[in-house]
């Protein structure tokens, strides 16, 4: 663990040295605290996220994952930062030792002293930036869980003061729709039928017990009637074709294994996996981007209406056979141009290099002034090349179509 203990040490080692040192080690120093202050926003931002799931029962997927990704990288850092401490101090310690101020100092050791401060220095700085480097990308990504989590505080508050006005406990959402499913609840035979999940219900309609029929061809229902077929048990045979998703009683499900693990992963969502608490949130299924705009909220919950009016999960695939696919071949059978194909190989051949140097400073076989250098003029040639290969692209494109046009 990284902590101000080694920068103690090498306090009471340099005491008696000239105060050039003393600004390095507090260098040191606030890297260290730099350290200190990520450590402590992480800690408040998992007592947040706590805290509404606390609230919520539930927590967004990426969110938790994007928690553990900054766990790992920032437990890279301290491990490497400690490290490179320990080499640092020992540089820096070395050089002061070679240094010996006094009032006879010859003119010919005055340049071997500077470049003895300008080393310690060297150094001091150099692990300055380790640390700024190697806390840049955990520190992005706490950003943008930061700015999702203050986002979604914004969300449930307007939601929560709506609620009344809405009424959201009325409304269902429409997660999937499963046909062909066999399905045996406890006691009975085993049916075939649809199986419609919602965040609040199973709906297990058995193809076979519905009593409208048209010319012999079973009648479609709305979302409607199957909302209401609870008080509509007459419509059909049977007595079991609800199930509350908080009820206890197990089922059998018999379909393929690619339908099987489709409702599982469905249910891992609708479900918290170790409180089995019911998820409340009318919006958790609603996208798993996380771009909720809550100032919307209106207009999401009036579109879910309508969605619900609508008749059927299931929708069938369009008809693609008289699709006119020509423009499509075209565009795939263009020809990429030898400046766009030369620098293609020369960006991969950059994003090569970049790698191998990363790889190169990971394994401690070059100096971090060396990478720095390095990666900044790789960096440059990268974003160079990609701007001249974008303008490469376009320019390809526009004579290709006017090619395609002349042919036409």
């Amino acid at each position: 663990m990284c902590n101000s203990t080694k920068l103690k040490e090498i306090g009471k080692k340099t005491s008696n040295l000239p105060t050039e040192f003393y600004d390095a080690i507090d260098a040191l120093a606030r890297s260290l605290e730099s350290i200190q202050k990520f450590a402590h926003k992480f800690s408040e931002l998992v007592t947040n996220i706590k805290q509404i799931r606390r609230d919520r029962f539930c927590l967004y997927p990426s969110i938790e994952s994007g928690l553990i990704q900054i766990q790992k990288s920032f437990s890279e850092t301290k491990y490497r930062a400690s490290e490179i401490l320990d080499k640092v101090s020992e540089h820096i310690y070395k050089y002061a030792k070679e240094l010996s101020f006094n009032r006879n100092i010859s003119i010919y050791q005055l340049s071997k002293i500077d470049k003895i401060i300008k080393m310690i220095k060297t150094h001091a700085i150099s692990y300055c930036n380790l640390i700024d480097d190697f806390l840049s990308k955990p520190q992005k990504e706490l950003l943008e869980i930061e700015e999702k989590i203050a986002e979604l505080k914004n969300y449930m508050y307007l939601f929560d003061e709506v609620a009344e006005k809405f009424e959201p406990e009325v409304y269902e959402l429409k997660v999937a729709a499963f046909p062909n499913v066999k399905l045996t609840f406890p006691g009975e035979r085993r049916k075939k039928g649809t199986l419609f999940i919602t965040n609040k219900r199973i709906y297990y309609l058995p193809e076979y017990h519905f009593i409208f029929r048209f010319t012999g061809k079973v009648r479609s229902l709305s979302l409607n009637e199957i909302k209401e077929a609870e008080q509509k048990k007459t419509t059909f045979f049977g007595n079991k074709m609800v199930l509350r998703l908080g009820d206890k009683e197990k089922i059998k499900l018999k379909t393929s294994e690619m339908l099987l693990e489709q409702i599982q992963t469905i249910f891992s969502y609708l479900f918290y996996e170790r409180e089995r608490f019911l998820i409340t949130d009318l919006y958790f299924l609603e996208s798993f981007n996380f771009n909720l705009d809550y100032h919307s909220l209106q207009e999401k919950i009036d579109r879910r209406i309508n969605d619900l009016k609508q008749t059927p999960f299931t929708v069938k695939p369009e008809n693609i056979s008289g699709r006119d696919n020509s423009n499509l071949r075209d565009i795939f059978h263009m020809r990429e141009n030898d400046e766009v194909k030369q620098l293609r190989i020369e960006l991969k051949a950059a994003q090569d290099t970049l790698r191998e140097l990363i790889k190169a400073f990971n394994d401690r076989s070059i100096t971090p002034e060396v990478y720095f250098s390095r990666r900044e003029k790789t960096k440059q040639k990268i974003l160079t090349i990609e701007a001249e290969l974008e303008e490469a692209r376009q320019k390809n494109y526009r004579m290709n179509g006017n090619l395609h046009a002349s042919l036409i």
